[in-house]
């Protein structure tokens, strides 16, 4: 399944009119507004994932979404001098800050000092081997602000490449409802090259998600200050699926109407039996009826000249 091309386009340029109608207008009262605003694709998924994943997917970009004035975190496993001169030597210019590892149990300790690396750097990358540790040494805050650093091999034997190519990907991190979302360009492209990077992304990120396509509902694109754009929606219920349901509730059906009919009935007395039962016990009751009738008279019949000889 792809994406309409022409739909990604129009969205794409209504966004990016959007965010410069909004510069426009706020250059004259807010001077520390950024010029280019970074723009995001969502994705909604039918049924929220079963298992979460803290390590997030890298999904390659044709235009990077990290330039040569992004600011990059790297941390490395290896804590000797050596190995961190090693790394600066890339001169890799979206790298702006290492730190080992035994820095950051001791350094970034306080909470305050984790803080501000949180807000100083946009990605952070890490050493692969020691991706599964630093959850719990950042702290729920990077992983709220999806944060938590992407894996690089750093014993590679090209650095410079290996570290090159995680900057030229984009990062897929699950969610745990059914919203998340990626960076996949910023106002500064145009809506050919955004389109560009959300059809590659969307070769992608389905494979990233349980039953891929099929639980997806829905794509848009938005910045940080935008409402979202839509670019594919999923109908409710596919046709195959309705008919389906429909066979399964009919097989059900044909099951429940055979299985009644293989109970054994039972037998109700006819109208003329009833009538004729009905008639009997009418008759029982009278002829039971009847002696005290007769009683109830001869004692009135007795009674009677009792009082004429009274009143004489």
């Amino acid at each position: 399944m792809s994406l309409n091309h022409n739909q990604v386009v129009q969205a794409a340029d209504a966004l990016l009119k959007y965010t410069e109608k909004r510069r426009e207008s706020q250059a004259a009262t807010n001077l520390l507004a950024d010029d280019v605003e970074a723009v995001y694709l969502t994705i909604t998924a039918k049924k929220m994932p079963t298992h979460s994943r803290h390590k997030p997917y890298r999904i390659p970009l044709r235009v990077p979404v990290f330039s040569e004035s992004s600011s990059v975190c790297l941390i490395t496993k290896n804590n000797t001098e050596a190995h961190v001169e090693t790394l600066k030597k890339l001169n890799i210019p979206q790298i702006k800050e290492i730190i080992t590892m035994y820095q950051l149990k001791t350094e970034f300790k306080a909470y305050e000092a984790r803080r501000l690396l949180l807000s100083t750097h946009e990605l952070f990358l890490t050493d692969d081997r020691v991706v599964k540790s630093l959850p719990e040494l950042l702290g729920v805050k990077f992983f709220k602000n999806k944060k938590l650093p992407a894996p690089v091999n750093l014993l590679a034997k090209d650095l410079q490449r290996e570290v090159s190519k995680a900057l030229s990907c984009t990062y897929y991190r699950s969610a745990n409802g059914t919203s998340s979302t990626l960076k996949i360009g910023s106002s500064a492209l145009s809506a050919s090259q955004l389109a560009d990077n959300i059809e590659v992304a969307m070769n992608f990120v389905p494979k990233c998600i349980e039953k891929g396509w099929d639980n997806i509902q829905s794509i848009g694109i938005k910045t940080g200050t935008s409402l979202t754009l839509p670019i594919y929606n999923a109908l409710p219920n596919p046709a195959g699926v309705i008919d389906a349901t429909i066979a399964a509730a009919t097989k059900v059906s044909k099951k429940a109407t055979k299985e009644a009919a293989e109970e054994k009935p039972v037998k109700a007395a006819s109208p003329a039996k009833k009538s004729k039962k009905s008639l009997l016990s009418r008759e029982k009751t009278e002829a039971q009826a009847e002696p005290k009738k007769t009683a109830i008279k001869k004692t009135a019949a007795a009674a009677t000249p009792k009082r004429r000889a009274t009143k004489a």
